[in-house]
């Protein structure tokens, strides 16, 4: 498991304005799970996930 993801994510989230999407591309069951976990966590939105094969993309929304 690597960490870098949601460090990642939490990153650009911190720069957006409230109420903005940012879509999330990778690759990993656990980075999948854990960038949904985090985002939840914070109190940010998933607004759509999709998986094909091990690839994903994941839309948040900004709610703080």
């Amino acid at each position: 498991m690597c960490p870098l993801p949601v460090a990642f994510t939490k990153r650009k989230l911190e720069a957006m304005a409230f109420d903005q999407l940012l879509e999330v591309t990778g690759e990993g069951e656990l980075e999948f799970d854990n960038i949904q976990r985090w985002v939840k966590s914070q109190g940010h939105e998933v607004v759509q996930t999709q998986k094909t094969g091990s690839e994903f993309k994941i839309l948040i929304k900004k709610q703080i």
